[in-house]
């Protein structure tokens, strides 16, 4: 081993170097050992260089991408923040609604969004600088997903409220449409609800209506939404239309000259149903009106909008 490295030391090698503007050529000896030495310092030095500048790309393209990161960031998170307000408003005006309307107060989720500030790594810390930035991605990530929870939460309860103020105010609205609230006809009450004596006997009895007078043919209007349930003629009604409107309540309207609607037929309030008359028990032209709840008869006075 110690005679090949002798042998090595003392291989020579002569460069020829001929100039090509005439001058005289010129030889350049050397050993091998020293073109072999100065070849792995170049490439030692050219590996180093490499080394310093891929670090410094890499530190620069980490600093873009966590700023591109941080900007991405903020954009969700002021989103994020618009919708939270977006919410708040609404729950406001739930409450608001509820309030109205008497329906109760509904549990509120509050929250806030944490600060999200995130520094910059040192030229120390680029060793372990992309370790770090995903641990600070990830504890963003989380937040984000925290928010979108929580806004999801937020919008599903408000849906959810919306839906039952939604119902209720329909509700409403069908027992109002259900609720006898205009005359069926025009003319002047002729007799009232409760205790009176027969206009044909004279004997005592109770009026489970109302009697308006008019003209024979005055149209005879249904008093609120409902389903025809009977059209025909019935023994001291004459010709007789019931129609039952939903939440208890039914009207009757009796002694009529012509009927307009069939049993089935749905009306609305103002709908033009009947035709007044004197069919049946009746001693002149007026409309015998009736209102129930559950089928108990109610003075329909009370349901008949003032007039002068």
């Amino acid at each position: 081993m110690s005679h090949f490295f002798r042998s090595y030391l003392k291989k020579k090698m002569t460069f020829m170097v001929v100039p090509h503007d005439g001058g005289k050529p010129f030889q350049i000896k050397t050993s091998l050992f020293v073109i072999h030495a100065s070849l792995l310092a170049s490439a030692g030095l050219l590996s180093w260089a490499g080394w310093v500048v891929s670090k410094d790309v890499n530190y620069q393209l980490a600093q873009l991408t966590e700023e591109r990161f941080k900007s991405n960031m903020q954009e969700i998170m002021g989103e994020l923040e618009t919708n939270r307000a977006m919410l708040s408003r609404m729950s406001a005006v739930d409450s608001q609604f509820r309030k109205l309307l008497k329906l109760g107060n509904r549990k509120q989720v509050v929250s806030e969004f944490a600060d999200m500030g995130m520094g910059g790594p040192t030229e120390e810390d680029s060793a372990r600088f992309s370790e770090l930035l995903q641990q600070k991605n990830d504890e963003l990530m989380d937040k984000v997903g925290s928010s979108l929870k929580l806004t999801n939460q937020q919008a599903a309860q408000q849906e959810a409220s919306f839906k039952e103020i939604s119902a209720f105010l329909d509700k409403q609205r069908s027992i109002l449409a259900a609720t006898p609230s205009i005359w069926p006809v025009k003319g002047w009450i002729t007799s009232g609800f409760g205790a009176r004596a027969s206009p044909l006997t004279g004997e005592p009895g109770r009026h489970m209506g109302v009697d308006i007078a008019n003209e024979v043919n005055t149209p005879i209007r249904a008093t609120a939404d409902g389903i025809i349930t009977y059209s025909g003629w019935e023994a001291g009604y004459g010709r007789l239309v019931v129609i039952e409107h939903g939440y208890g309540y039914s009207t009757r309207y009796g002694h009529l000259a012509r009927i307009a609607v069939k049993v089935g037929d749905e009306v609305k309030r103002g709908q033009i149903i009947a035709y007044m008359g004197s069919t049946g028990r009746s001693t002149g032209s007026h409309l015998h009106y009736e209102v129930r709840i559950h089928g108990m008869p109610v003075d329909p006075e009370k349901y008949l909008p003032k007039t002068d």
